[in-house]
């Protein structure tokens, strides 16, 4: 008993992976080969990690990666009796871990060892990647395995349909935003174009939109280093090493904090590195309260026709931006 609860301890501090696959892909190993299966259904993209050959399977850990921007996890399941970790999300990664209970032997031959499914969010083929697999037999001997088994999802421009837009002022430009592939929807389906966006969030976007090659993540000295989401790290790093982006006075990101309209004129304006004339006048109703580091921005953005003020003539500086108005500013960004 002992045993067993030493390895449910050791499959509870596991980190967890997602993957998908297009055809069936087969690696060799010692004690059996392992097989990624696709098949489509609507949005679901559903992956079944396959075991050939199988001696004495008694639990199992999977470590995946995949494309984010493109799928988002569902669910795992698994017709082997036991227990399953809760599935551990990282950065375009995912672990999966599952144990048999009680005095019982491990599975053998060929098994059908989890059923992974995502949903399509993006357009674009993608990748997925099987990088390891630990295994532990009825006797809790372990062995780990790198088969490196790679599977593709083809591109399906039909799938990309958000069920939350039809009829929204930036309907269109929500789909050409989403099939350049710097933003996404959610996993029920929805875009929530009125949602509003964090620094951490636009960081991502505009990182994604300039297509410039990510950092590692590792390289963030801010305060709050810790409240910047693992999702987020490398383009975080990224954006504040494009200088695009800068923290705080007291040395810290606020990675949640809702990103104002300008501190969006700002990075766009960085982002665009273009001389404007400084003679542009503002004719906004709030003017005074457009704060003195950001009026060169927003001169900037409305001059070169990205940004422009409400049906009330009011540029609302300090306001939050959503979704829409985001990704609506990027994509004029791209084309100036």
């Amino acid at each position: 008993m002992l045993k067993r609860k030493l390895l449910m301890m050791l499959l509870s501090t596991v980190i967890l992976f997602t993957g998908v696959a297009q055809g069936t892909v087969m690696a060799k190993e010692a004690n059996g080969t392992f097989e990624l299966k696709l098949s489509y259904s609507g949005k679901d993209v559903k992956l079944s990690i396959m075991g050939h050959g199988l001696t004495d399977m008694y639990a199992y850990d999977f470590e995946l990666s995949y494309d984010e921007k493109l799928l988002s996890f569902s669910k795992a399941e698994t017709s082997i009796k036991g227990f399953s970790v809760d599935p551990i999300l990282g950065a375009n990664s995912i672990r999966i871990a599952h144990t048999k209970m009680g005095e019982t032997g491990g599975e053998k031959g060929d098994v059908e060892l989890s059923v992974l499914t995502f949903k399509r969010i993006g357009s674009g083929t993608t990748s997925v990647k099987l990088n390891t697999i630990k295994l532990v037999d009825s006797k809790l001997d372990m062995a780990t395995l790198e088969p490196k088994v790679t599977a593709t999802v083809i591109d399906n421009t039909n799938l990309l349909t958000f069920k939350d837009v039809k009829g929204h002022w930036a309907e269109a430009s929500i789909y050409e935003a989403a099939s350049l592939g710097f933003v996404t929807g959610y996993s029920d389906g929805t875009f929530k174009p009125n949602l509003e966006v964090t620094r951490a969030e636009f960081a991502t976007m505009i990182v994604r939109a300039l297509q410039i090659k990510t950092s590692d993540g590792k390289g963030l000295t801010f305060k709050d280093n810790k409240d910047i989401p693992v999702w987020a790290r490398a383009y975080v790093q990224t954006a504040v090493e494009a200088k695009l982006i800068t923290g705080y006075a007291d040395h810290t990101f606020a990675a949640n904090k809702l990103i104002t309209r300008s501190e969006m004129s700002a990075i766009i304006v960085r982002a665009l590195a273009k001389e404007t004339s400084s003679a542009t006048k503002l004719q906004f109703a709030d003017l005074d309260q457009i704060p003195a580091w950001a009026i060169p921005s927003v001169k900037a953005a409305v001059e070169l026709g990205i940004m422009k003020g409400n049906t009330h003539n009011q540029f609302a500086p300090n306001a939050p931006t959503t979704r829409a108005e985001a990704v609506t500013v990027i994509l004029r960004m791209l084309k100036a």
